[in-house]
């Protein structure tokens, strides 16, 4: 298998796992899990938090508040790049 093929895999694996540590983040950090997140849940007061490492969104609660912090997404965004990046490389130079 050639590199780049690696390297994607790799790269595609590291993205996978970033996503689904923020699913479950928010399914736990969330008062009432993923159904309060998506509007669904049965929780009236319900806070919704999304957001691993950082938490960069809020809403929700009985005295209702929203809150979204842009450059902590950003920065979120940016960490799961280079973690899923890394482990692109990773996977590259451990197949030869």
């Amino acid at each position: 298998m050639t590199r780049p093929r690696t390297f994607f895999k790799g790269f595609l694996i590291g993205l996978s796992v970033f996503i689904l540590l923020n699913i479950l983040a928010a399914h736990l950090f969330s008062d009432c899990g993923l159904t309060a997140l998506f509007g669904l849940g049965a929780c009236a007061d319900a806070i919704s938090r999304l957001g691993f490492p950082f938490l960069f969104f809020e809403q929700g609660g009985f005295a209702y508040h929203s809150k979204l912090d842009p450059p902590v997404l950003f920065l979120d965004l940016l960490i799961g790049l280079g973690f899923a990046v890394f482990t692109g490389f990773f996977a590259s130079k451990r197949k030869k």
